[in-house]
């Protein structure tokens, strides 16, 4: 019944924004547009661009793609804000840009695994942007999927298994900061984590229960609460990795139930954070927003 009513309120929405989507989207800003770049640019643009099959996308790009409010990034003239970053924590989540090729920013939504409730609650009106950028030589994409991480372990793109989140936040924790009068609820720290206290370090550098993490629905966790739910809860607050995530390096759609522990999905990354003027190439191209009405309200526009 919940599935039923989730998918019907997906297509009251996909309703709603389909004259919006309609024509193509805008690039907004760019920065060493080369050929690729360009080509991959014109694609998203293109809302009536062939989307690409699940089994046909590949892990192996230079380029990667980024969904960000658009507030946060640009100006209202649209140049790039002096301080804008490509996430709020000191490492962030991306896909490949052929995964949103003809999709629509709702489609884009629940491909990366955002909730039908969650988009209604925080998505809705809000004007989103996709930023496809390349980073510098020095940070590559690696192939470690163990959690056994290199020496220079910040300077690497990975995909995100369980174990080397775990591994991810674990260096993240060690050199996170204190900082006793921030508030709990503010969790934007893109350079560093910082914690309450130094117990709270702690139990993260300590904590054994991994395979549990791994194992257990996170619905079960949060039912059963303990040591086993406060370190998962910690991973979604200090480094978004939220309800939907798999840990197997796809993404996880956030209506369709069937993709559950499979291969299907998009492809996710995780990588250093960094400004976003400091990429050597990036694209900025709007995807609009969702604007949910009711008929009564539509009249009244």
């Amino acid at each position: 019944m919940i599935k039923k009513y989730l998918l019907f309120l997906c297509l009251i929405i996909a309703e709603l924004i389909s004259n919006a989507s309609a024509q193509e989207r805008e690039l907004l800003y760019s920065v060493s547009l080369t050929d690729k770049l360009r080509n991959i640019a014109t694609k998203i643009q293109d809302i009536n661009q062939a989307k690409v099959p699940y089994a046909e996308l590949t892990e192996n790009n230079d380029y990667f793609a980024r969904i960000i409010p658009r507030q946060y990034i640009l100006t209202e003239s649209n140049e790039v804000q002096e301080n804008a970053v490509l996430g709020a924590k000191p490492f962030v989540f991306f896909t490949t840009p052929e995964g949103i090729y003809g999709k629509s920013l709702l489609e884009i939504y629940l491909e990366i695994g955002y909730k039908a409730e969650n988009i209604i609650k925080w998505q809705r009106n809000q004007e989103m942007i996709v930023i496809v950028f390349r980073y510098p030589k020095n940070i590559i994409l690696s192939k470690i999927k163990n959690g056994h991480l290199p020496k220079v372990w910040d300077q690497n793109i990975y995909v995100p298994t369980w174990n080397n989140v775990f591994s991810i936040f674990h260096r993240l924790t060690k050199n996170g900061t204190i900082k006793p009068n921030k508030p709990g609820g503010s969790e934007f720290a893109p350079e560093k984590l910082f914690f309450n206290d130094e117990a709270q370090k702690v139990f993260i550098l300590n904590f054994p229960e991994t395979e549990k993490i791994k194992s257990t629905p996170y619905p079960n966790l949060k039912l059963e609460g303990g040591k086993n739910w406060d370190y998962r809860e910690l991973l979604e607050r200090k480094l978004s990795i939220f309800e939907h995530f798999q840990g197997n390096g796809r993404t996880l759609n956030g209506i369709n139930s069937a993709n559950i522990k499979t291969e299907n999905g998009l492809f996710e990354f995780i990588g250093p954070n960094m400004k976003i003027n400091d990429f050597p190439e990036f694209a900025i191209i709007d995807l609009g927003m969702l604007i949910i009405k009711d008929t009564y309200t539509l009249e009244n526009d």
